[in-house]
């Protein structure tokens, strides 16, 4: 819990919070910081809309 708040603190820098981006015990904490360069936050979200979408769906 204190690696994920840890990692969601908007003053880190790019670097430091790339690295937590690709850590699976800190990414999503990294995932809800404010401050990621625009670039690398359009990779997250088209990340996720693209496994959502080719996710099955649920009750099928």
């Amino acid at each position: 819990m204190v690696r994920r708040a840890a990692a969601a603190h908007p003053t880190l820098t790019p670097e430091v919070l790339e690295a937590l981006l690709v850590n699976p015990r800190t990414a999503e904490g990294a995932a809800a910081n404010p401050s990621p360069p625009v670039p690398r936050m359009h990779a997250l979200l088209d990340r996720c809309l693209n496994v959502a979408a080719t996710a099955a769906p649920i009750g099928l």
